[in-house]
């Protein structure tokens, strides 16, 4: 009984990739958008510790329904930088793709 019951699971899970896959063929964008809803959803439960599993975890979900890496936003979740004492912070771009300046007087604590 056990294994009929494995391979009703398999076959379901089988059939359910090949839905999956089908869906993303005919419709990327929207498939690429969900998972970039997830991806942001997953990361924000996960942390900045976990981020670039998160990130790896897309994209090969991404490359195995046959989307391109960067969809439709590539990475919807910020870069980021990690200082000398291990913390990240987001690294921040000008629409000119330069790193902007930090304002005198700037206190990022506040």
């Amino acid at each position: 009984m056990k294994v009929i019951r494995t391979a009703a699971l398999v076959a379901a899970a089988g059939a359910a990739i090949s839905r999956a896959k089908d869906y993303a063929r005919e419709n990327p964008q929207k498939a690429s958008e969900t998972i970039d809803k997830a991806e942001s959803f997953f990361r924000g439960k996960a942390g900045p510790k976990y981020s670039d599993k998160v990130g790896k975890g897309s994209s090969a979900l991404r490359r195995s329904l046959g989307l391109s890496a960067g969809s439709s936003t590539a990475s919807s979740a910020p870069a980021t930088t990690r200082s000398e004492d291990g913390t990240t912070s987001p690294s921040v771009q000008t629409s000119d793709g330069s790193s902007p300046t930090t304002p005198a007087g700037y206190d990022p604590s506040i």
